[in-house]
């Protein structure tokens, strides 16, 4: 049996995907989708999922907000292509992970690669989920090869790490964490390296020239201000490799922060190199004097707190000198002269970085103490962390959608249907039709993700309406007046 397209469809009528496996013209293929589309958007939720268009079948299925729509001949067999449909959906779950509209629309050539490798010309020619993860994995890498910034590494081994960094004190909140990233650079990170090359090679004239045109005695007198050995806490900068070093850094701090651009104001004296023995000590001095009570009683590896948080320790070391190798590692102090994060009321800060020549990874390690006293910290010192935190929450996948359809009204609707997360935990293996009302109360303001399988009825459920209605309730509420007022009104 062959398909002959599949089309993935809104619940608005917009096309989100469409691969034709027969060749057709534009103007047969646009007939098509609108026939099609028109078909299977006025059909309700009860009804059969297989119809008759012209000389050929349609097979389609609701999965969340998407309609899978599969087009094959007369003669073949529905279920097989309902299945084949089912089993697509299945595999970009387990490639999206709680995959939602939203994935595809921002990574459509991912869903195109993993249809390409479950058909080949219409025909179902990979049946193992394993095999086409591996080969979309292998296309992953090509581009990371090939990426344009800096690679971050999200490692299993440092979650643990970064949860031990993040606890609350009874006068501090203390956060921190460890970001990795490789060297490995190419496009944007390659021209950062060389311009921040150019700047410094370009000071150093600048410098040798003021040092040219005054006399010996002169020129001693202000050797240390303009350093004509170019000696830093990287080494002498005469060496290509020092500089390369330091560029590393700067690079990985505009990776971390993305809203600031380090290389305009760079100065190496910011930079302090350290030695292994000095970093470990001056970490577990802190943590020791944040929580006295809790080591001085004796700390076994791998503690964790009554909430089950892990505490730091030997272990957190460990877990990071597997990811790092931190014997062989380069330690630098980052002591900036003005913090662009010191405004969230940060009474101390530390910020080193670990530097694997070998393993070309450079390791961001933070950490700082905000005053109970201080006003909503963050929760986090990167905007990295804070995509890690927001994306490993159960129920990111509800709240990106929303936020991103509704904007600053998403919020007050996930306040008023609660923030359960059984719409996103819904597994996509049974694929039953049956949805009990409770849940499909939650459908207006949180869509669930396509690994439900299931879908529900179409009609009446605006999230816009819902929430302008929502609104004109909150609105029409009157103030009653109080009763002492009313007392002396009656006197």
């Amino acid at each position: 049996m062959t398909i002959k397209y599949l089309i993935l469809l809104s619940r608005q009528g917009k096309v989100r995907l469409a691969k034709w496996f027969t060749t057709l013209a534009p103007k047969d293929k646009a007939k098509i989708v609108k026939d099609v589309s028109q078909l299977v958007l006025a059909r309700r939720t009860r009804m059969c999922n297989f119809l008759e268009y012209k000389d050929t079948k349609i097979v389609y299925r609701r999965y969340a907000s998407l309609f899978f729509i599969a087009g094959c001949d007369s003669t073949d067999n529905e279920l097989i292509t309902l299945e084949i449909v089912h089993r697509y959906v299945e595999q970009m779950d387990k490639y999206y992970g709680n995959v939602c509209e939203l994935d595809i629309i921002f990574n459509f050539q991912k869903a195109y690669f993993i249809l390409d490798e479950l058909l080949l010309a219409g025909e179902m020619q990979e049946s193992s989920k394993k095999n086409v993860l591996r080969c979309i994995g292998q296309q992953d890498s090509l581009e990371d090869m090939e990426s344009d910034t800096m690679k971050y590494l999200d490692l299993c081994a440092l979650h643990e790490v970064n949860l031990a960094l993040n606890f609350d004190t009874q006068d501090t909140a203390v956060i921190g964490g460890c970001d990795l990233w490789t060297v490995k650079a190419a496009g944007s990170d390659k021209k950062l390296y060389k311009r921040i090359e150019n700047t410094l090679e370009a000071r150093h004239k600048d410098h040798l020239a003021a040092i040219a045109h005054l006399s010996e005695q002169s020129a001693a007198q202000f050797a240390d201000d303009i350093d004509a050995e170019r000696d830093t806490p990287f080494g002498s900068f005469n060496e290509a490799s020092n500089r390369h070093t330091f560029a590393y850094l700067i690079a990985t701090l505009n990776a971390t922060h993305i809203d600031y651009d380090f290389a305009n104001t760079l100065n190496p004296d910011e930079f302090r190199r350290e030695s292994q023995q000095s970093f470990i000590h001056k970490i577990d001095q802190t943590m020791y004097y944040l929580r006295p009570q809790v080591y001085s009683a004796g700390l076994p590896a791998g503690a964790v707190t009554p909430l089950g948080s892990p505490i730091w320790s030997s272990r957190s070391w460990a877990l990071l000198d597997s990811e790092m190798d931190m014997g062989a590692c380069e330690y630098y102090a980052w002591e900036p002269s003005d913090d662009p994060f010191a405004d969230d009321g940060a009474i101390w800060s530390h910020h080193f970085f670990l530097y694997n020549r070998d393993r070309k990874r450079v390791g961001y390690f933070y950490l700082r103490g905000i005053s109970a006293l201080a006003p909503s910290p963050s929760m986090s010192m990167s905007l990295i962390s804070k995509f890690k935190n927001f994306e490993s929450s159960t129920n990111a996948g509800s709240r990106k959608r929303a936020e991103y359809w509704l904007g600053d009204r998403a919020k007050k609707g996930l306040e008023a249907y609660g923030d359960s997360d059984e719409l996103d935990n819904m597994v996509i293996d049974h694929p039953g039709d049956v949805v009990d009302a409770d849940q499909s109360r939650f459908v207006p303001i949180r869509e669930m993700s396509m690994d439900g399988g299931d879908y529900y009825e179409s009609e009446g459920d605006s999230d816009v309406e819902s929430l302008v209605e929502m609104h004109k309730r909150r609105k029409s509420g009157v103030r009653t007046m109080s009763e002492g007022i009313m007392d002396r009104m009656e006197l």
